[in-house]
């Protein structure tokens, strides 16, 4: 089972803060791209993924975040904002320490929540 979170940015994430992140995450990491460019993966060593992070997709509808995470989520946010799935895998427990990581330095750097599957 995986450990899935959604990064809702402020402003847009452009490739350097994306970048950033994934070095706060994981400095010693390597990076697989997958999907044909959709998905950056951060992986160990041996080759395991730890981290899935999917394209930032924009939302311009007020209300979407309310209607599919919450209101607690929601709180604060005002459209546009960027939506960025990550799924970290639940066969590590390295991958939610990742996960939370990239996610706060989202944040730090773009403003925004963070929706998690559970808390680890």
């Amino acid at each position: 089972m995986t450990y899935d979170m959604v990064v809702l940015t402020a402003r847009a994430p452009d490739v350097r803060a994306i970048v950033d992140s994934m070095v706060d995450a994981g400095g010693t990491l390597r990076v697989r791209g997958s999907g044909d460019g959709a998905l950056i993966q951060l992986c160990d060593d041996a080759g395991l993924p730890l981290l899935s992070i999917e394209s930032a997709q924009r939302v311009d509808v007020a209300g979407e975040v309310e209607r599919l995470l919450g209101a607690d989520v929601a709180a604060g946010l005002t459209v546009p904002y960027w939506w960025v799935e990550a799924r970290a895998t639940g066969a590590d427990p390295r991958g939610a320490e990742v996960a939370n990581r990239f996610a706060a330095a989202m944040v730090d750097r773009l403003g925004g929540a963070v929706w998690r599957s559970e808390d680890r």
